[in-house]
């Protein structure tokens, strides 16, 4: 033991390097920690922004339906005091006036207008109630949103409206067809944006007041003139860059977007006003363009024809005819 200690005690000291490197590992090991600790700290911090965030999204929602609530409870309260007054209305207490208010206040808190909000009983009530059913239809029909009749191409019959408008109320006192067909009915007298339309075979549509038949034959003259520019699929017999081709009143309801009914009155109507003629053999009925003379349309002539009339003119200049 005495014999070490001695040759410790008389050994040289370390080399700078070794004390060196040691120190180097010391510090990089007590950098990586310090580095540890504040990694663990900025992942700790988003932790922590991360909960406050879902804290103030609870608190949002929550707030959210607080609000959703009230204005339940409220449109509930409304609901119940104009079941109150419609049957005050039906015991004779309450003026037409009164009952016209009650309406037009229904309406501007967007509930459905029903018979219990305007009053069941009596003609003026009656007369209330289908007024402003044929106000909520119009704004069904006309709402952009929705595009009721963009989607039927302009055009919609009125059994077609009459289905979407009853599945639009969610079963909230769905519409008879009689009072449904008595306040489309009143859309002239309101000069709202839609109207009603009857065809000669007793078809109702219903259409924007602003459509006419003449925009509607141009449409259709000009859809069969373009079918001048495509061959048909098959060979046929006559001049189709001249004459064209029929169309079927399916191919018309797909070129427009109406129902096969709207589409096959429509044809009728063009043919009534002379633009259309009809074509009937085994491959069904078609439309054509109204070629024959009757003063109105000029009939197209072939080249043949046209050089035998040059020929038979120039024989009569020079005498021989």
């Amino acid at each position: 033991m005495t014999q070490r200690k001695w040759l410790l005690q008389n050994a040289p000291p370390a080399p700078q390097s070794i004390r060196r490197v040691r120190d180097g590992i010391s510090d990089t090991s007590s950098g990586s920690r310090s580095e540890g600790k504040a990694k663990a700290a900025g992942i700790a911090g988003l932790e922590q922004m991360g909960i406050s965030m879902h804290k103030n999204n609870e608190m949002l929602i929550g707030s959210a339906f607080e609000d959703l609530e009230t204005l339940m409870a409220s449109a509930k309260e409304v609901i119940e005091l104009a079941e109150r007054f419609a049957r005050q209305s039906g015991s004779g207490g309450v003026s037409s006036e009164e009952n016209t208010l009650l309406a037009e206040s229904a309406s501007q808190l967007g509930l459905v207008t029903t018979k219990d909000i305007v009053g069941g009983g009596g003609s003026n009530s009656e007369s209330l109630y289908l007024s402003e059913l044929s106000r909520n239809i119009a704004e069904f029909v006309t709402d952009d949103s929705r595009g009721i009749l963009k989607q039927a191409g302009g055009i919609m019959t009125l059994v077609d409206l009459w289905a979407k408008f009853n599945v639009a109320r969610g079963g909230v006192e769905l519409i008879s067809p009689t009072d449904f067909a008595k306040s489309v009915q009143q859309w002239e007298s309101l000069k709202l944006p839609v109207r009603l339309r009857t065809f000669r075979s007793g078809v109702m549509v219903v259409q924007a007041s602003d459509r006419t038949d003449e925009a509607t034959i141009r449409s259709l003259l000009a859809w069969l003139q373009d079918l001048h520019e495509f061959p048909p699929e098959h060979d046929v017999s006559w001049d189709w860059r001249t004459f064209g081709r029929g169309v079927t009143a399916h191919e018309t309801a797909e070129r427009f977007g109406w129902s096969i009914g709207v589409a096959e009155e429509e044809l009728l109507m063009a043919e009534e006003n002379g633009a259309l003629c009809r074509q009937e053999n085994i491959e069904g009925l078609k439309y054509w363009k109204n070629y024959i003379d009757t003063g109105d349309v000029s009939l197209p002539k072939h080249e043949a024809t046209l050089e035998q009339e040059a020929l038979v003119k120039s024989l009569r200049d020079i005498g021989f005819l």
